[in-house]
């Protein structure tokens, strides 16, 4: 009987401890605002760094940043291969950090190419260190919207059906797969108005892909970024947020090409995912589904 009871007070023990680190998790990372791009500032000026030969130190104060390191130390072998590509810091001196994920350029391209080992190789041991890893068994399709692409900006934008479906019919070819994931939260910087079109634009991205088994999900923005880093494979609709979580993470990444550039930026951008953007002026009015599905719907 005395056993019995201390099996008993010992499960209540564990559950307490469990659920109060679960409320300390939810609370440590409650206000880290937009990680993709503070995350994106963190590996430009560590590339800035590296093509000044210096150390790189992170001034960031915030809480999921703080879990990689602060300090990295200057890599020659990074170095040389960006030398050896003609990666000028003269380029990328005054550059915005946080737009540097953008694939604008080939050269942008390459640099990504030559990083993603060693940033994939940073963001895991952060996770692992600070137990954050996961188990994903399946490919993720990021969903971005929820103040985009009502306010219009011109480098986000809706993608027609055909991108998700090419992207997927890849994906069947290269790893087995039972259940798709779109992963879609529609509450940053949005009006109850937008949540709303949101919704009904993830379920009708779901019911299109009538040939998957599609569930959509939206957690807490630390969980998600994790989520992605870990999956077999992501499938963006073009953020921060995704790339640098599915560009530097396990499984492959599909990102349509960047839009709205000049001819001679798009012609240069090489890429199999071109044409796939619903441009603004073609949109009267967001929140006029009927009318919006039709664009989407166009092959």
């Amino acid at each position: 009987m005395k056993l019995l009871l201390f099996i008993i007070i010992l499960f209540l023990l564990v559950t307490v401890f469990n659920l109060y680190s679960y409320e300390n998790y939810d609370n440590r990372f409650e206000k880290v605002g937009n990680i993709g791009n503070q995350l994106c500032e963190y590996y430009c000026d560590y590339v800035k760094a590296i093509l000044q030969k210096k150390d790189f130190t992170s001034q960031s104060e915030n809480e999921f940043i703080k879990l990689f390191p602060k300090t990295l130390p200057f890599n020659q072998e990074i170095y040389n291969k960006l030398k050896e590509k003609n990666i000028q810091y003269e380029t990328y001196k005054d550059f915005p950090s946080d737009s540097f994920w953008y694939n604008r350029t080939n050269e942008r391209v390459i640099i990504h190419d030559i990083m993603k080992p060693y940033m994939h190789q940073i963001f895991n041991k952060a996770f692992i260190d600070h137990n954050l890893q996961k188990r994903v068994d399946d490919p993720i399709i990021h969903f971005r919207c929820a103040d985009t692409p009502f306010i219009r900006n011109n480098d986000y934008t809706f993608q027609k059906y055909s991108y998700f479906k090419k992207a997927l019919n890849e994906l069947k070819e290269k790893i087995h797969f039972d259940k798709v994931v779109i992963l879609s939260c529609s509450t940053h910087l949005s009006s109850k108005e937008n949540q709303e079109s949101c919704k009904q634009y993830s379920i009708l991205l779901k019911n299109e892909l009538k040939d998957y088994n599609v569930e959509i999900e939206c957690g807490g923005i630390v969980d998600d970024f994790i989520k992605m880093f870990y999956a077999p494979a992501v499938v963006s609709t073009i953020s921060s947020f995704s790339f640098m979580a599915g560009f530097f993470g396990k499984g492959v990444f599909i990102v349509p090409a960047a839009v709205n550039f000049d001819k001679e930026e798009l012609d240069e951008i090489t890429s199999e995912y071109k044409g796939f953007h619903i441009q603004h002026d073609k949109v009267k009015d967001y929140h006029n589904i009927d009318e919006v599905y039709k664009l989407l719907s166009e092959t």
